[in-house]
């Protein structure tokens, strides 16, 4: 059983998730408040953006008194005595996340307090650092920490509860989730680490185009996926999706492999309005949502959206799925005749063409976002539309970007789950390394890549996937891949192992040590 979800994605956006409490070294309890300074929003985003509260509160942040070197010398050892008095101050809390200083050098302090908050907050999931992220950078490896206790109840909650019912209905296969960056891991991986499922959702998209465009012969598509109230998009190159080392959802920024999706708020659920100063149509983000919906639905919506322009143009017929479904066309030309009305138009049809081009414009946007803005011209790649709506839109889109062909696979509205069973188990390792290049040699480096290759691909082998056909990078390949990167410095070291295995790659990964530090990433 293959699921995708986005549970993880809703307790962030919807700000339902767990109160975490949080461990620091002394003199960092406001690691999440400082933050990294940035606003977003352009020049006067420091007026008009309100700072979102972190997933941790101050008052649930501790300091416990510890020190370790970037080197991983103990600079001052783990007052235990200390640790205990500063749980003990923790109540109420559903989850805790623990990120001391260094901690990716040495995580020996980190796991000792796990131990004595197995004693003191029984039953509370601790997520480490050490264990979540074990890289440089204090800020990004503690708000990564802090986000997978955040969702973990709940996602363990809703996993628990799905593998109990499809127990109860006899289905006895293993349950296996999608992560962000498009591969698949057991149920219990995904409890342990809901931070790499943030993305669940439209990952199962992507991967689902992608095996789609491999039986039409087309290696280099941008993805489409159009639903009731977004658009996601992304792109793809050689059947290989981008995949980036940052997951970003709402005003949330976590360090986790994802594939590179990008959304706009436009779908076929967007309302069409008329400002009041401006009379210029606009088109969401606000949405109708699935509830009450659309006028044409026949649910109560009054408000004009997308659907609506599309049944009132004919592109939407009066019935769906073989007359089980029936459209509301009076109720659609109604509330379309809304917008004529207000913008002094002649008809209905004259709105609805307006609210079109304007949703298409809007979404073309999403799809520069990927292409034209990351230097990619959209006219060498297919286009691939799915989703509830994206078909409808699909030629227009394939018309304003240039794109060909434009590719509507069966059943287009499920393509995520069919994502699901078209893609493998994933696991990733990283760890950053401080050393200088001279002092690393080819025989440290190779030695560090098999321990980063032995440990993803021992959390495989626990969901039962066989280990690769070929033996991790051997002295030699290393050493030439070091003397190929010599000019590269700063950046961590990583090993992503996938099954069923697929011939080794090389390339440098993100900077994040900040002296005489490289390695790179391998992918088997």
């Amino acid at each position: 059983m293959l699921h995708g979800t986005t549970v993880a994605t809703n307790a962030i956006l919807e700000g339902k998730g767990a109160t975490v409490g949080l461990v620091t070294t002394k003199g960092f309890r406001q690691v999440l408040q400082i933050a990294r300074s940035y606003v977003p929003g352009g020049l006067a985003g420091w007026i008009i953006w309100p700072k979102p509260e972190p997933l941790a509160a101050l008052e649930n942040t501790v300091e416990v008194d510890e020190r370790i070197a970037s080197d991983g010398s103990v600079v001052r050892k783990l007052s235990e005595a200390d640790v205990r008095a500063q749980l003990a101050r923790l109540t109420g809390i559903d989850a805790l996340a623990v990120s001391l200083i260094n901690s990716f050098a040495d995580p020996a302090h980190e796991r000792r307090i796990a131990e004595i908050a197995a004693e003191l907050l029984p039953g509370v999931p601790v997520s480490l650092s050490s264990d979540v992220l074990p890289e440089l950078r204090e800020y990004e490896r503690t708000v990564t920490t802090v986000a997978n206790g955040y969702v973990q109840p709940q996602v363990k909650r809703y996993v628990e509860t799905l593998a109990g019912k499809l127990a109860d209905g006899g289905v006895g296969g293993e349950l296996a989730i999608l992560r962000s960056d498009g591969g698949l891991s057991s149920a219990d991986a995904a409890i342990g680490a809901p931070v790499t499922m943030l993305l669940s959702g439209p990952a199962g998209g992507v991967t689902g185009a992608v095996w789609v465009a491999e039986q039409c012969g087309v290696p280099d598509l941008i993805t489409f996926d159009m639903g009731g109230t977004s658009t996601d998009v992304a792109l793809v190159q050689g059947l290989s999706p981008r995949i980036g080392r940052e997951t970003q959802v709402g005003d949330l920024t976590v360090r986790a492999s994802s594939v590179d999706v990008r959304t706009v708020g436009a779908g076929g659920g967007s309302i069409a309005h008329v400002p009041d100063l401006t009379k210029a149509l606009r088109v969401g983000p606000q949405s109708a949502g699935a509830d009450p919906g659309p006028a044409a639905y026949g649910a109560g919506g009054t408000e004009p959206t997308v659907t609506d322009a599309n049944v009132v143009l004919g592109y939407l017929p009066p019935t769906l799925a073989g007359g089980e479904i029936t459209l509301d066309v009076d109720g659609a030309r109604a509330a379309v005749g809304k917008v004529a009305e207000a913008m002094g138009l002649p008809s209905a049809e004259a709105a609805a063409a307006g609210i079109v081009d304007i949703v298409n414009e809007n979404m073309l946007g999403g799809l520069r976002l990927v292409s034209v803005q990351q230097g990619f011209d959209p006219r060498d790649f297919a286009l691939v539309a799915f989703g509830g709506a994206g078909p409808l839109h699909a030629n227009a889109l394939g018309k304003l970007t240039g794109a060909w062909p434009v590719i509507v696979p069966p059943s287009p509205g499920v393509l995520c789950a069919l994502g699901d069973a078209t893609t493998s188990a994933r696991s990733e390792s990283a760890r950053t390394v401080l050393r200088r290049f001279s002092d690393l040699t080819s025989e440290d480096l190779a030695a560090l890549l098999r321990e980063l290759a032995t440990d993803a691909g021992a959390r495989l082998a626990e969901q039962g996937v066989p280990g690769p056909s070929r033996p991790p990078p051997s002295r030699s390949t290393c050493a030439t891949t070091a003397r190929a990167s010599r000019s590269r410095s700063r950046s961590p070291i990583s090993t992503a192992m996938r099954s069923p295995p697929s011939p080794p790659r090389s390339t440098p990964s993100t900077n994040v040590s900040s002296r005489s530090c490289w390695a790179p990433t391998t992918s088997w």
